[in-house]
């Protein structure tokens, strides 16, 4: 062993340039790594959210598609009209949704609604988020094109955290120098491990964004051992590489120890059945390995090469006494075991009472002026069409619920005359009917009982069975209202 770190001081120099060259290589490979922002990826197989996205995907067809709530505030009504058109005219955006309604104004603001034909990271997708965020002076924007390209940590809250960990790690030095170092050697390890990820297929979105911020703090202690016990071996050396070679060895155990207690229990993250855990525990528990091989291999280099700026940096440390307390601790030994017992078994109890959030409870400057929606799809087998259709009933008064939308109560509902004519408004102004014509056809030619309700399957039936054989009316009925009916009948 004494002869690995003595090596290692002696190569010091070319460790550390080598170091700096793989990290500065990893900035340019981290850019190549996959970062998957898909969370359904890392589902177990038996999460019923991913039963049901299974069918969905397998059972409705439907394309890919996203969202972007862009908000103006101040628009006269002209600009509306123009910045409709504008954002209409953008590549990728298949359609926008806007009305001069209070829906989508309020107060001094106006709210687009872009709907893209490709899914939430995509290419397209990002294209027109960076779009509009660069050629458009917003209030705001939302959705989940928005979230997909929100970090998950934003920048000035890792800046913070590295400040305070920094201010700590300054105040608590004998040198106002020594924490520049620490940081330093385990930057390096941090963009060698970010760029070494591209080893796997990809990394979601929330392990890149925290990654660097718990690799320096799980690691950070490793530096402070080392560069302590040097401290304390030129005390006994009057040569500062003897007393490197000695701190090095005699701190080597008391580092692995505590890296390898750390390494392993991140690895346990690997066994969750919620598979984010693998992806987190392999990408920390490598970047721990690679804290701990910095430290060994550039931190020394550090520590000698500035080692005369170091002690002209000298300053006073707190010193804390912490042997009253040390005696106190010593004497409630007893009564702490019993507390800690108390207090594991109440938190296990009350455990279940924590709520659980399933949207995110910081609205954004869109959801702050206008409502915000969540929906949620429940997929179930045909089989159960009536249970279904009385559970919508009961979320239908649900007061936390602004809307349910089942076949029972939209499709497949029976409607009156006046209220089957009202959906066709909802339609749309292009299909519109007279309602008289609704009303002929509910008395005289579908059933003569004042109370009798259609769905809509009956309604485009008759349609099919009645006009289209009526030399009278089925000319009357073109080709492209023809096919809107066939699409309708697939439908109901």
């Amino acid at each position: 062993m004494r002869k690995i770190t003595d090596f290692i001081v002696k190569g010091r120099y070319v460790f550390l340039l080598l170091f700096i060259i793989a990290a500065v290589f990893s900035i340019y490979l981290s850019t190549k790594v996959n970062i998957n922002d898909d969370i359904m990826k890392y589902l177990p197989e038996t999460s019923e959210t991913k039963i049901g996205k299974d069918i969905m995907d397998e059972e409705f067809a439907e394309q890919d598609s996203s969202t972007l709530n862009v908000m103006f505030q101040g628009l006269s009504d002209k600009e509306k009209e123009d910045t409709l058109k504008k954002l209409q005219s953008i590549e990728g955006v298949s359609s926008v949704d806007y009305e001069n309604t209070e829906e989508y104004n309020k107060d001094q603001y106006t709210l687009y609604v872009l709907n893209v034909d490709d899914y939430d990271h995509s290419e397209t997708a990002t294209h027109v988020y960076n779009y509009v965020n660069n050629n458009f002076k917003i209030a705001g924007i939302s959705g989940s094109i928005y979230e997909e390209n929100k970090p998950v940590l934003q920048l000035w809250i890792v800046i913070l955290a590295i400040a305070c960990g920094m201010i700590i790690l300054i105040i608590l030095s004998e040198s106002y120098l020594e924490p520049w170092l620490y940081l330093i050697s385990i930057g390096i390890a941090v963009f060698i491990n970010k760029g070494t990820n591209i080893m796997f297929d990809s990394v979601s979105s929330i392990t890149n964004s925290i990654v660097a911020i718990l690799q320096l703090a799980l690691s950070m202690d490793y530096s402070i051992m080392l560069s302590n016990r040097y401290k304390q071996e030129k005390l006994t050396h009057s040569n500062k590489i003897e007393a490197m070679k000695e701190a090095l060895y005699h701190s080597f155990k008391a580092i692995l120890s505590s890296s390898v207690t750390t390494i392993v229990g991140l690895i346990a993250l690997v066994f969750m059945s919620f598979t984010i855990g693998k992806d987190l525990g392999f990408v920390l528990a490598k970047g721990v390995l690679l804290s701990l091989i910095s430290i060994f291999f550039c931190l020394p280099a550090l520590l000698l090469i500035f080692d005369d700026l170091i002690a002209k940096t000298k300053k006073k440390a707190p010193k804390f006494n912490l042997t009253k307390l040390g005696n106190v601790i010593y004497k409630s030994r007893y009564v702490q075991l019993i507390l800690i017992v108390v207090f594991f078994v109440g938190a296990y109890l009350i455990k279940g009472n924590i709520g659980i959030l399933y949207t995110d409870s910081e609205q954004d400057k869109v959801g702050k002026v206008f409502e915000e929606t969540n929906q949620i799809a429940i997929v179930y087998n045909n089989k159960y069409e009536d249970l279904i259709a009385n559970y919508c009933k009961k979320l239908e008064k649900d007061e936390n619920i602004d809307q349910t939308l089942c076949y029972s109560n939209t499709i497949n509902e029976k409607l009156a005359y006046d209220e089957l004519n009202k959906k066709f408004k909802d339609l749309g102004q292009d299909t519109e009917i007279e309602e008289y014509l609704i009303k002929l056809i509910y008395y005289h030619y579908y059933n003569k009982d004042e109370n009798n309700k259609m769905t809509l399957n009956e309604f485009v039936s008759f349609i099919k069975s009645d006009i289209y054989t009526n030399d009278d009316f089925s000319d009357k009925i073109d080709q492209d209202t023809r096919e809107n009916l066939e699409l309708l009948e697939n439908f109901t």
